[in-house]
């Protein structure tokens, strides 16, 4: 049996096997400023919330599904913006996660890091907080992970 091994492994023992394999780099986070904020809530106020999929423009569907997985640095800008401006994209995010293919964020869901900027203000409202809890199975919302 020794024998059938090693003749078996001669033809890889006298060449080099070479493999090519692709590799892997994790999508950078894709920061944003205040003006593509404000284009996303432009974009949420002229759709149906209660109907995303179809009134949603299609470009933001297709090219802004990546924020659901962004670090929170990516969401700096948001603290340029207002609490009624904020409350808004809580309400994007939460009901994009529901409604849009693709767009499940789980703990990195952007309504996380925009929470936690009105509560650094103290303006995260009880009655914002039940909406989230009424729009969404997502657990981690509106806080994020107890870890």
């Amino acid at each position: 049996s020794q024998t059938f091994l090693a003749i078996m492994a001669a033809p890889l023992l006298s060449r080099e096997i070479c493999m090519s394999v692709g590799v892997w780099e994790p999508k950078k986070s894709e920061s944003l400023d205040e003006q593509a904020l404000r284009e996303l809530l432009v974009a949420f106020r002229d759709a149906d919330a209660e109907d995303l999929t179809t009134t949603l423009d299609r470009t933001v569907q297709t090219e802004k599904v990546g924020l659901m997985k962004q670090e929170q640095s990516a969401f700096d800008a948001a603290r340029e913006l207002n609490n009624d401006e904020l409350v808004d994209l809580i309400k994007f995010f939460t009901l994009a996660e529901m409604q849009l293919p693709g767009w499940e964020g789980g703990v990195q869901n952007p309504v996380i890091y925009l929470a936690r900027i009105l509560k650094d203000r103290d303006a995260l409202d009880p009655q914002l907080r039940k909406w989230i809890k009424a729009h969404t199975d997502n657990r981690y919302l509106p806080h994020g992970s107890a870890l």
